[in-house]
Formats: C-alpha cells, structure tokens, sequence
C-alpha cells in the first residue's frame, strides 16, 4: 500500500457504504475497541462517497438500528 491511495476510516457505517458504492475494501482491523477499514482510493472518490453519505438519509439508517439493538440488549 506503499505507492497506493487509499482511505482510512473507523467508521463501521461508512465503510459499509463505501462497500456498497463498489470501493475496493483492503483490509479491516480491530485493535482494542477501534476497527479500522481501508480502501483503494486512486482518485479520491472515497471523500466524494463520505460527504454523500453524510448528506444522506443512511446515518439516520444507522442510528435508528442501534437504538433498536440497545433496546433488545436491554431487555
């Protein structure tokens, strides 16, 4: 990954939407309680898909289903 661009995140949500949008996943890792994801990103599209999912209705998506885990682990 030397020469390569690539894009860093640790956001689980992101990543999956980065997944989604066709982004080239090279390797997710988990040290202590942070993942960390990282993608091919030759022409700096992953900021571009970042700032789209930001500006969309899938954080919403997100929030929503981890209120409904903490509900169900609660109980």
């Amino acid at each position: 990954m030397d020469n390569m661009k690539t894009y860093e995140t640790s956001d689980i949500a992101i990543s999956a939407y980065m997944v989604m949008r066709g982004l080239n996943l090279l390797g997710a890792t988990k040290s202590e309680n942070k993942f960390r994801f990282i993608f091919d990103n030759p022409n700096g599209i992953a900021e571009i898909l970042e700032r789209e999912y930001l500006s969309s209705d899938f954080p919403r998506y997100d929030a929503s289903m981890r209120q409904i885990k903490r509900r169900l682990y609660k109980s």
